[in-house]
């Protein structure tokens, strides 16, 4: 029985680790690779490309998710930012309150190795944003 505890535990605690996976601190290849096997439902966007930015742009299938990944200049992620239809809205707001702890109004956090992540949603007039970087 105590055996079952454990395991159980454990295997529940695996599964919070893995939700709280963080593409930053990943090189772009570790990125593009990352996000082909693990999320199938966004395809890469190469329509706008902008020179001024380093990033890697997705959209799902439904195109209500776009997701944009932000790279330094040695081309290691430093952030993210999903942005949203709001028909998506109380779906996000569910998986954001269950992945990850509350740190305030539209904001949540968690630790990915020695980092803090940073999670906050931003309503803009015809769609939300939710923007992952590090805590400073």
């Amino acid at each position: 029985m105590k055996a079952k505890l454990i395991i159980s535990g454990y295997l529940l605690l695996l599964g919070a680790l893995l939700n709280a996976q963080t593409m930053i601190g990943l090189s772009k290849e570790e990125v593009a690779e990352k996000v082909k096997k693990e999320h199938r439902e966004f395809r890469k966007d190469d329509s706008v490309i902008r020179q001024r930015f380093n990033y890697l742009k997705y959209v799902n299938s439904m195109r209500t998710r776009t997701w944009i990944i932000y790279f330094t200049d040695d081309n290691v992620c430093k952030s993210s930012k999903l942005v949203c239809d709001y028909a998506d809205y109380n779906e996000m707001l569910e998986e954001l309150n269950s992945k990850y702890k509350v740190a305030g109004q539209s904001l949540w956090e968690y630790e990915a190795g020695a980092d803090t992540i940073r999670v906050e949603l931003i309503k803009q007039e015809w769609y939300f944003t939710v923007r992952e970087s590090r805590k400073d």
